[in-house]
């Protein structure tokens, strides 16, 4: 695992990103970085739940999809903004937002970040080359 972190006054980002190797336990470990960062950047604790199940769901596509050698996690907020990032570097299939039948077991990551990005006044995307998928959620409590 590798960490890098970056802060660089009020105006700049506070950024985190660290590099893992794809394994069944990749996503616990995102979670648990996620939730240390919420409490270092202060961010409302009403909204770490859902950054916990944002990170847990991109972590765990990667792992699951991708097929690469190593995931990168980059998590950063600015003005009020928290980026979440989940890199590799191949994609055997881009991910896609599904339409599961009540009875899939499987194929409701996307739908849950979607709708978490709506709930938060937020927004998620993946990239051209399919190697990033993203997701912006406001740190405002709108609850």
């Amino acid at each position: 695992m590798h960490l890098s972190t970056g802060e660089h006054g009020a105006q700049s980002p506070a950024e985190f990103q660290v590099t893992m190797p794809p394994s069944p336990t990749c996503a616990g470990q995102a979670r648990r970085i996620a939730d240390a960062l919420m409490r270092k950047w202060a961010v409302p604790s009403l909204l770490t739940g859902d950054v916990r199940l944002v990170v847990s769901e991109l972590v765990t596509n990667a792992f699951l999809h991708s097929g690469t050698d190593v995931i990168t996690l980059f998590m950063a907020v600015q003005d009020g903004v928290l980026r979440i990032d989940v890199r590799h570097q191949v994609t055997r299939q881009r991910p896609i937002l599904r339409k599961p039948r009540d009875d899939d077991e499987h194929g409701r990551g996307l739908l849950l970040v979607k709708a978490i990005a709506d709930n938060r006044q937020g927004t998620w995307g993946v990239s051209c080359d399919g190697t990033t998928t993203w997701c912006e959620l406001s740190v405002a409590v709108t609850r």
